[in-house]
């Protein structure tokens, strides 16, 4: 039995909806010369997140879900460094850089798995939604991943 489910429902939609929202918050504070340049790349790249993954969710076709996958993936690691220079520029400190960086981790974790698990079922959403598996299967918002195994973190795109 296939059960239907929006994207508002997927946990690393949530996740990056949650980067999203906190990196604009921090963005706020930059200051007068931050927000002229490091708050807007900011701003542009995190909002790409969430979007990608929706669109990704929408795809009936697996190859086209995973291009929408890897373009969120690498949207994370921009705002990764956006993070780190802000840091560096003293527009964050260490705890707002903390904070940061395990909201990054926990987007990047529930991504690859969602990543490994189009890949493995060369399944796409429809029509804004996913194919949840029933209970015992794989499902996308469940950690696909040996977290004690930084290689499993790694999901390549050779594909493309």
């Amino acid at each position: 039995m296939t059960v239907m489910m929006q994207i508002t429902e997927l946990e690393v939609w949530k996740a990056a909806m949650e980067l999203a929202k906190r990196s604009f918050q921090i963005a706020n504070n930059f200051g007068e010369e931050g927000n002229a340049g490091l708050a807007v790349l900011l701003r542009r790249t995190v909002a790409n997140i969430p979007a990608n993954i929706s669109v990704a969710a929408s795809r009936k076709h697996g190859k086209e879900s995973l291009k929408h996958l890897f373009r969120a993936r690498d949207l994370i690691y921009e705002v990764e460094s956006h993070v780190y220079l802000a840091n560096k520029l003293g527009y964050i400190d260490e705890q707002v850089l903390e904070e940061m960086i395990e909201l990054l981790n926990t987007s990047k974790k529930l991504l690859f798995g969602f990543i490994k698990y189009y890949k493995r079922t060369g399944e796409g959403g429809h029509s804004g939604h996913y194919n949840k598996r029933p209970l015992g299967g794989n499902r996308p918002n469940e950690h696909d991943h040996n977290d004690d195994d930084p290689e499993e973190m790694d999901v390549d795109d050779e594909e493309f």
